[in-house]
Formats: structure tokens, sequence, C-alpha cells
């Protein structure tokens, strides 16, 4: 999947492995953090969107994309030292920190965890919000095996027949183009990547956080927006009729939410 001229792309050594990294726009900074089985091309409408406003750098987390495979790193607090690390290296001042899913869930733990590190949070749909995973480590790594032994050799055409066909075309083949793209260790991120619910480490995070949530019921909703009352400078919005990828199912509603954020911090 080919970027266009106005990105540039290159590696940054972080935490001890080559991260590979795609950066566009001109401004203040955000650094984007993407979901499991994902990678940082996925970011590529939203961040063209910004471009015009922001410095946008996207990676691909270790394991992912054209980044660096090593057998072992795969915890939450290796990905914090890695998003931390690809701040350091590539020398990036008060950036924005921005992740979806897996990515939000990184994102979140570092804004605790390295509190001086963002200047804001914005979190899409994070992974393990309220609880961690029913199913035990081995049984969760060995589901993610067999997905990715399932796509291994496969064609970018058949994995969208397979498990995205009901997205939007561009979306599901950056979403396939990701899959294929994932080293199988990625299994250790099930296995030991979410020790605890990011809702515990809410209280300690003291920039402004905006969370994307998608839609739910009123029970959901209501536990939602009790999780969000731990944040000491944070507000959370449910998007309607939006799923777990929130700004790709309600691209508009959520865009505008992000943009009203952005220029308020």
């Amino acid at each position: 999947m080919n970027l266009s001229d106005e990105w540039s792309a290159d590696t940054v050594r972080a935490n001890g492995v080559d991260l590979r990294y795609y950066r566009i726009g001109d401004g203040p900074l955000i650094v984007m953090a993407h979901g499991f089985y994902d990678g940082g091309r996925r970011w590529v409408p939203l961040a063209e969107d910004l471009a015009d406003d922001y410095d946008v750098v996207a990676y691909d987390a270790r394991g992912h994309g054209r980044s660096d495979a090593p057998a072992t790193g795969y915890d939450v607090e290796n990905r914090v030292a890695d998003l931390a690390g690809v701040v350091r290296g590539l020398e990036l001042e008060n950036p924005v920190l921005f992740g979806h899913s897996m990515g939000g869930a990184t994102a979140a733990w570092t804004a605790a965890e390295r509190p001086g590190l963002p200047r804001a949070l914005v979190l899409e749909d994070p992974t393990g919000m309220h609880e961690t995973p029913d199913l035990a480590p081995d049984e969760l790594a060995a589901i993610v095996r067999e997905r990715l032994e399932g796509v291994d050799g496969k064609s970018v055409e058949e994995v969208v027949a397979e498990h995205y066909e009901e997205r939007d075309p561009e979306q599901a083949r950056r979403l396939a183009t990701a899959s294929l793209e994932c080293s199988p260790r990625v299994a250790e991120i099930a296995r030991e990547g979410y020790p605890s619910p990011i809702v515990d480490v809410f209280p300690g995070i003291p920039c402004p956080t905006l969370v994307l949530r998608s839609d739910g019921d009123v029970e959901r909703r209501v536990r939602d927006l009790d999780a969000a009352d731990l944040l000491p400078d944070g507000r959370l919005v449910h998007v309607r009729d939006a799923g777990h990828y929130v700004l790709e199912d309600e691209y508009d509603d959520a865009y505008a939410e992000v943009r009203t954020f952005l220029r308020r911090v």
C-alpha cells in the first residue's frame, strides 16, 4: 500500500528495536499508535485531513507493519517504552498522543507513567478499558496465532473477502494489508499485554484527554462515563452508530470531535 509524495517514511531506534514511522504535515505534533493486527498506515485518511494544521507521526508497533519483530517485549511496559522512544528518538516536543484499540491502551499507560511526555491524549475505543480478557493468556495467544496462520500466504483480496468485506473498500484493503504484515510473535501481546483495565490508570493521567467510544446501550454508556469521571481533565463521547473503528465507521461526527478537542489544547 503506497503513500503519496506528501509523506516521508523512515525508521527510528526505540527501546532497542527499529520502528518504522510515517510522517506528514506541519504544525503542532500528533503521534499515532494503531491497534492490534493493524499498522501505522491505517491512519492515512485522518492524518492527511489533519496535515494542513498538524505534524502527524504514525508508527508501526513492534511485530506489526515494517517494524522489527523481536522474540520478546510485547508487554505494556515495552509498548510504553517503544512509544516514548519514538517521541524521544525523533525529538518530538509536547506531542498529542493518539491511540486506537491496543494503541489507545498504550497511549493511556504512557500518559500515566510518563506524565511529562504528552500535552494531550486522544483514545479511540481503547482495548481493555474496563476489564482484562476473560480467556486464559495461552488461549488468547493461540487464537491470535490461528488468525495469523489463516491469512498467511493469501492475497490482500482474499483477506478482505474473509474478514473485511463489509467495510469501506479502501479501509478494508488497509486492514487486510496490515494483517498480512503482522508477525506471529504479536501473539505475545495477547498473552501479557493487558495487565489491568486502563480505567485503573485514568486518575493518573494529568493531561487533557478525549475518549471516543463506540456506541452502546445505556448500561455501557453509564459505565463508560463513570470511568471517564476518573480522568482529572477528560471528556468521553459516545459516537452514535460507531463500532470499534470509530473514526472509520462515523468519520464526520468523530472527526469534528477530534478537531474541536485539538483546537482547545
